[in-house]
């Protein structure tokens, strides 16, 4: 039994220090030997390119990112705005934001059919092989689509390119915030898995793919709650590989209040679940081993609020009844090396990122209290959300949207922010 807990509390301790050390050492690799793409054009010159932008219901904020695709700098690319069933004037709306020209598409569907589903058809009706994906409150920066495409020329094996969100609403805590996680989580995992080739997710928010080699393997699948992760995952089964491009930046509205981000969480969480329920036993076949790394990862992590959870309940019996002291010393020991451990990481990574995002730094003010807040978060999201879904799998009825505006974010077309993030690149 002794044994049994002494592995539970080593696995609790080190766990997150482990993880930040390989992500810290990944970082800084992918900095040295992998980040400086530049904008060189591939051979045989810049391949055209069609931004796919899916939306319900997004009159509010679609004129951002039309204008901001649009204004792209770049020779050979189309934007289709893909209308699912909108009851609002989002076609209209789009239209406008165009103003003309040429380059931009509205197709509309009075059918509501679901994300993922709308952006199969987008793939289908695209006139270019490669398709950048992104959101209708998102805007990209003018360089982005080079260096993406830039990024996707170093690797015939690439099958997808993940970019680089950039928080926009930064004025209330929660936002600033997630300024840090887009750094010190999502900026330092995709640099190291992308040292590997298999970035585990190439986010809805902005991605670049192969067209053939989405449709090869089913395109998006409806059913899921993150699709977004269940295509990314089905790539990197199939052979190919996905790589992350820090330099191609997407302005990006985050939640602002507690109960939007809440809500986010938990959809994460169980869709992060009903990918492991639905790939985990083909991740862990021989002929799945380069993939080995992002598997073992979605597995611990879970497990790790598991046993934190198991733990935390070990040590409130032992003062209440074993009036030993020693597990609430340890604990609070391991808190003020996690502490320790957690900015380095928000360091480092803000340094990493300081080239694309010069009000990274001032984030920092809040940076006592992200661990505790993201961490509890997400724990808590995974034991209320991922753990059903891994054990239950996808819902039976179809992911619809379910965006909320107007009420944690003010609609992105209303507000007077700039397009271009300060310190960008490009």
């Amino acid at each position: 039994m002794n044994d049994a807990l002494d592995i539970l509390l080593y696995f609790v301790a080190l766990y997150p220090p482990l993880t930040a050390a390989v992500w810290i050492a990944g970082g800084l690799m992918y900095r040295l030997v992998d980040e400086k793409t530049a904008e060189r054009a591939p051979e045989g010159g810049w391949p055209g390119v069609t931004v796919l932008i899916p939306g319900y219901n997004e009159e509010a904020v679609i004129a951002t990112s039309v204008t901001a695709a649009l204004a792209c700098d770049y020779p050979n690319f189309e934007v289709l705005v893909l209308d699912d069933g909108s009851t609002d004037d989002t076609e209209g709306a789009a239209w406008e934001a165009g103003d003309g020209d040429p380059r931009l598409q509205v197709l509309r569907d009075p059918v509501n059919r679901g994300k993922a589903e709308r952006l199969n058809i987008g793939f289908r009706c695209a006139n270019h092989e490669l398709i950048v994906v992104t959101d209708a409150d998102a805007h990209l920066h003018p360089h982005a689509l080079r260096h993406m495409a830039a990024r996707m020329s170093t690797n015939p094996l690439l099958a997808a390119v993940a970019g680089a969100p950039y928080v926009t609403n930064r004025a209330r805590l929660i936002a600033a915030l997630q300024v840090l996680e887009a750094a010190a989580i999502v900026g330092l995992i995709r640099r190291t898995q992308s040292l590997m080739g298999r970035v585990g997710v190439v986010a809805g928010v902005f991605g670049m793919f192969h067209r053939d080699r989405v449709l090869a393997v089913g395109g998006y699948d409806g059913a899921m709650a993150t699709e977004d992760i269940d295509l990314s995952w089905r790539l990197l089964m199939e052979g190919w590989h996905t790589a992350y491009e820090p330099q191609a930046l997407v302005g990006m509205e985050v939640p602002s209040t507690s109960k939007a981000l809440w809500a986010q969480r938990k959809r994460w969480a169980r869709g992060q679940g009903e990918v492991l329920h639905r790939h985990i036993r083909d991740v862990f076949r021989w002929r799945n081993h380069q993939m080995w790394f992002v598997g073992i990862e979605a597995i611990l992590s879970p497990l790790w609020v598991i046993a934190l959870v198991v733990s935390w309940i070990l040590a409130v019996l032992n003062v209440i009844y074993g009036k030993d002291l020693g597990f609430f010393a340890f604990g609070l020991s391991w808190g003020v090396a996690i502490s320790v451990v957690a900015t380095v990481q928000l360091l480092i990574a803000i340094y990493l990122r300081y080239h694309y995002d010069h009000w990274g730094p001032r984030a920092l003010l809040v940076g006592a209290i992200y661990p505790g807040c993201f961490w509890l978060y997400s724990a808590f999201a995974a034991l209320r959300a991922e753990w059903p879904a891994i054990f239950g799998g996808p819902r039976e009825k179809r992911v619809v949207w379910d965006i909320p505006r107007g009420e944690d974010t003010e609609p992105a077309g209303k507000e007077e922010r700039p397009a271009v993030p300060v310190g960008a690149s490009g």
